[in-house]
């Protein structure tokens, strides 16, 4: 019945409430962001068709739809279409990234856990709002690993200038080229705004259908790490199996490249992962006061979102990688493990213009969640989560010439399950093109339900932990930038109770566990973390070279049976030459270079697909291998065409480059695809 409810009001709603207001906050970033397509000279030709084309967001921002061929979007012609220079890609397509940096934000309220599943997750801030004066499709595609490809498509459609229809999927299929890797999934939006004749009502809607699946090896079993790293040579054995050595001590070897064929190499696992999710959203507000003389507005809203998360691991046959299971029968054992976390927010908010005084924004917040867990076992433990939250916020922001100022208040009304937040900040614009933001912010959460609470059939991985500290997070952050040439960021943070999971063997023995055994712990001392990151473009010519560097530290004192709950490498850096031009009477444009990335050694955390999380070790190491990618990358009208052979030196640098401690980085490939938009 509930769900019959949602899906009428979804679609008979916007019939009966056809309806808009102007977005207070919208006004302001359309103006910055108009500001800067005027002041993007090489941007002046596509802005002229495409300015037109607005797509608005939940969280304020407001773009444009952007046809025009540059190197920040070859950094984005990846899966999740985002820059990823913080993290580090899996071995395939549609699987997990690694973190090589952290970004501390404030969130809303705890979340379900399962962090490895989420990175190609559409979250309520990610789907677009569309307003087109003529239909508009978009079109991308990229190739994948060993059949498969990526295809996500997006039409857009305004029936009339008061109500829009967008309509996106996402789809993609990659087998891999190791064991038990492959990656697939579907994810459906459908986004609407319907305005009222007279701007007075808004209505915005949004659906998500989004099923991600993965099969799960574990990375490499030992053996097999060893084959790759020594994939072009082998020693050759005697009759007994041993090494034959030479008189020079050395040992004889054979040229053998077989293991170059990655489904040579064995796996830790054969399982199964999946994430199934759908999310209705709507947001009906009504304009009160409108006095355009007096610069003076009252807006009233409400808020409705209900999301249904399931997360399912399977294995047909267990093998105790993840040590012991609760069965009798040891040896057909399949393990089939399922959590579901259902969440139901009422907001009812008001947006105010008190001119001189400022922009405020209030919030009232019911939050209900319910977690629970389903597997074959007759084991005693709590299997269920059900609380609810109240919380208020409070956000003011005022124009002062070039510069605005905000504060923002978020404060739960109950201690469990919570989630706090003050920040003050000042950003705008001194002398000429330049841009600055300073913020300091203070903020606490309760750790995710997946610290709390976790069932499985396997016996270490039952805990319940309702006395877990809050997290507590200060952080001072800068950003600076001159037009689209350079750009600094500096953030320190100080954190407390940082919730993470641990490798459960002892860290003063420096060995690893053959059955991964993960823990949830909490810092005991508190944890400095500070980074600094500088982007750079130098056009020399048609020439360009393009620069990301960032430093990042660590201070944490760790006790002598601890391990650091943070770890990330020293330096990160991403370096791009290339060469522009247009031929063909100017209606192709070409891009053409060479990328490098590196990052320092570190101890990086490993994935534990049984519970969709990065756990910390002090095991191995990995980095302080160069990667260089190729590309070639060309724009007609429209239409841009990407080609890339990333990892161009694999063969030639060395096999030690991994992803996590245990799953290998890609190899050289080359991947090629396009971006295709349409207008009528």
């Amino acid at each position: 019945m509930q769900k019959f409810f949602l899906v009428t009001s979804f679609f008979l709603i916007p019939i009966i409430l056809i309806a808009q207001t102007d977005d207070i906050d919208g006004k302001l970033k359309a103006q910055e962001e108009q500001q800067k397509l005027e002041e993007e000279a090489n941007k002046k030709t596509d802005t002229l068709t495409t300015e037109f084309y607005k797509i608005y967001y939940l969280d304020g921002r407001t773009e444009t739809v952007d046809t025009s061929l540059t190197i920040s979007k070859d950094y984005k012609f990846n899966f999740t279409r985002k820059d990823n220079f913080e993290l580090i890609k899996m071995s395939n397509v549609g699987h997990t990234y690694n973190n090589l940096g952290y970004n501390l934000t404030h969130n809303d309220y705890p979340k379900m856990g399962a962090l490895g599943k989420h990175f190609n997750y559409f979250e309520k801030d990610d789907i677009g709002y569309y307003e087109v004066p003529t239909p508009f499709t978009e079109l991308f595609a990229k190739s994948t690993f060993e059949q498969g490809q990526i295809l996500d498509a997006l039409i857009s459609i305004n029936f009339n200038p008061n109500y829009n229809l967008t309509l996106a999927h996402k789809g993609y299929k990659s087998l891999g080229k190791y064991q038990s890797i492959k990656s697939r999934g579907n994810q459906l939006r459908l986004s609407s705004i319907f305005n009222s004749n007279n701007n007075l009502t808004n209505v915005k809607l949004h659906f998500t259908s989004q099923n991600l699946f993965n099969d799960e090896n574990g990375g490499l079993e030992p053996d097999s790490i060893y084959f790759f790293e020594q994939a072009p040579d082998y020693f050759v054995l005697d009759e007994y199996g041993n090494q034959i050595q030479n008189d020079d001590g050395t040992y004889e070897m054979i040229y053998y490249d077989g293991y170059l064929d990655r489904s040579r190499l064995g796996p830790n696992l054969a399982a199964s992962g999946s994430l199934y999710s759908k999310r209705f959203f709507t947001d009906i507000s009504r304009v009160i006061i409108n006095k355009v003389d007096k610069n003076t507005s009252l807006i009233l809203g409400y808020q409705y979102i209900h999301e249904y998360k399931k997360l399912n691991f399977k294995e047909t046959r267990a093998i105790k990688f993840f040590g012991d299971f609760f069965s009798v029968d040891t040896q057909d054992k399949s393990i089939n493990d399922l959590s579901r976390f259902i969440l139901d927010e009422n907001i009812f908010y008001l947006k105010s213009n008190l001119n001189k005084l400022g922009i405020i924004h209030l919030q009232l917040k019911q939050i209900k969640w319910k977690n629970t867990y389903q597997i074959e076992s007759n084991i005693d433990l709590i299997d269920m989560l059900n609380p609810n939250q109240s919380k208020i916020s409070i956000n003011w922001k005022k124009n002062i010439s070039n510069f605005s100022l905000y504060f923002d208040i978020d404060n739960s009304l109950k201690d469990s399950f919570k989630s706090n937040k003050i920040e003050l900040g000042i950003e705008g614009n001194f002398l000429k093109n330049f841009k600055f933001a300073i913020s300091g912010s203070q903020f606490e959460r309760s750790p995710n339900f997946n610290f709390v609470l976790f069932r499985s059939q396997y016996e270490s991985y039952n805990w319940y932990n309702p006395n877990l500290s809050d997290e507590r997070v200060s952080k001072v952050s800068l950003d600076i930038s001159y037009k689209n040439y350079v750009n600094l960021i500096g953030e320190y943070n100080i954190i407390e109770n940082f919730t993470f999971f641990r490798e459960s063997a002892n860290p003063l023995s420096g060995e690893f566990d053959l059955f991964r055994k993960a823990v949830p712990n909490q810092s005991i001392n508190e944890i400095k973390y500070y980074k600094v990151k500088l982007y750079s473009k130098i056009p020399i010519g048609k020439f360009s070279i393009v620069n990301t560097v960032q430093y990042q530290k660590k201070d944490q004192i760790v006790e002598f049976d601890e391990l650091s709950a943070i770890n990330v490498p020293e330096w990160i850096t991403r370096n791009t030459i290339m060469y522009s031009s247009k031929i063909f009477n100017r209606s192709l444009d070409i891009q053409t270079g060479v990328t490098f990335n590196y990052f320092t050694k570190f101890w990086a955390n490993y994935y534990n697909p049984l519970i969709s999380e990065f756990v910390v070790q002090n095991y191995k190491e990995i980095g302080e291998f160069p990667r260089f990618d190729l590309f070639f990358n060309a724009k007609i009208q429209q239409t841009r065409v990407f080609i890339k052979v990333e990892h161009l030196n694999s063969s030639f640098s060395g096999y030690d480059y991994y992803s996590d401690p245990f799953t290998p980085y890609r190899d050289m490939s080359v991947r090629f695809g396009l971006v295709w938009n349409f207008f009528q």
